[in-house]
């Protein structure tokens, strides 16, 4: 009965065709090139050369697909789930144990410092951040202010010019209110230019000064993306809010890294030659250094959808907690295995060929000693 339900449970396509293509294609082309070979050189010789061949063959496969990883490889880089740590704070905001060593120097959520007070010490940048967004904007976050400021770093002169012009016919009167704002918006040189890069540098230090080691991500960087999947994912797996656990049923705040290779900062604010000297130096980089992160969220209110109708914005629910799910990035081994296999077809590979040579020395020196001696 077992054997005819496992007999049972194997399909002819793809299992029993499967194999069968693999056994025909191994006997019509190693096995015909094997049985050429040993026509004309014997059974020994033949499979030897016929072996050299094969591994020599997979080995160049095997080299190949180290460099660029493809067909054979190992596990990709991914995010492994470290702690989900919902209130690093008791109720009376002493800190409380936490799995993850390194979170306990992360600054906690109610610590964190007001956005929209950094961003009116800039008197310039409010302005025209007003103009950009419109003349209600309020920052929520540090990590909205910080994505708002981020491009402005390196931001080009007619750039500058046009969130100028922007800001005049949102916040006219605020530009008059300041002699200076309306001096660099009205200026037609690159001193506005000039002036927002060291302002919006100087704002961005001042964001990042109180994490220490921590480094929080704007939302224009690709590589917060990658970790908000991977929280959403070991949210759902442990059913944090419930058998129906979504990403609807919360709101994604914070996202900090620690360590890893790249710096806080994007490489195309840097000169190109530290980002020449910072991609060689990883290349070369014997241990992998470690790289955490931190992504902090917060319950929503649920709400009713009314069909018909767009869905209302989500709102952090009164009195919840803030969640910390961190995560600790796992590199993977997709060139190791591609490179076991590399070595180990070479070894093959140079086992036969010396079989191969070490019968050939033979048989020159039998050929030697048989010519003299007739001779």
């Amino acid at each position: 009965m077992l054997a005819t339900q496992v007999l049972g449970a194997i399909s002819f396509d793809p299992n029993i065709r499967g194999v069968l293509i693999v056994l025909t294609g191994t006997v019509v082309l190693m096995g015909s090139v094997f049985m050429i070979l040993s026509t004309n050189s014997g059974a020994r010789v033949g499979f030897m050369l016929a072996a050299a061949g094969l591994f020599g063959w997979l080995s160049i496969l095997g080299m190949l697909w180290t460099i660029n990883p493809g067909g054979l490889k190992g596990r990709d880089a991914a995010w492994m789930p470290a702690e989900i740590n919902f209130n690093r704070t008791d109720s009376s905001g002493k800190p409380v144990p936490v799995a993850t060593p390194q979170l306990e120097s992360l600054v906690p959520p109610e610590s964190l410092a007001d956005p929209r007070a950094l961003l009116e010490k800039y008197p310039l940048l409010h302005v025209l951040a007003l103009g950009s967004e419109g003349k209600d904007y309020t920052p929520t976050t540090l990590t909205k202010l910080k994505t708002l400021i981020s491009p402005w770093v390196s931001i080009r002169t007619r750039d500058a010019a046009a969130l100028a012009r922007k800001a005049q016919a949102e916040v006219p009167e605020l530009i008059a209110a300041d002699p200076e704002v309306e001096k660099l918006i009205n200026a037609q040189d690159d001193s506005l230019r000039d002036a927002m890069r060291e302002q919006s540098i100087a704002l961005r230090d001042e964001i990042d000064e109180p994490f220490g080691d921590w480094c929080l991500i704007s939302e224009s960087d690709p590589r917060r993306g990658n970790a908000v999947a991977s929280a959403d994912a070991d949210l759902v797996k442990e059913r944090v809010f419930g058998e129906t656990t979504s990403a609807a049923d919360y709101i994604v705040r914070d996202v900090w890294f620690y360590g890893g290779r790249e710096p806080c900062t994007t490489l195309e604010e840097r000169s190109m030659a530290t980002r020449v000297w910072q991609r060689g130096t990883s290349i070369v980089e014997v241990k992998q250094p470690e790289l955490l992160s931190a992504v902090t969220l917060v319950k929503a209110t649920p709400v009713t959808i009314v069909a018909g109708q767009a869905p209302p914005s989500p709102t952090p629910q009164e009195g919840a907690s803030t969640m910390t799910v961190v995560q600790r990035w796992n590199y993977g081994n997709v060139r190791f295995v591609p490179f076991v296999f590399f070595l180990l077809n070479l070894t093959l590979f140079s086992v036969f060929a010396y079989l191969l040579h070490a019968r050939d020395k033979l048989a020159m020196a039998a050929r030697a000693e048989w010519e003299g001696g007739t001779t």
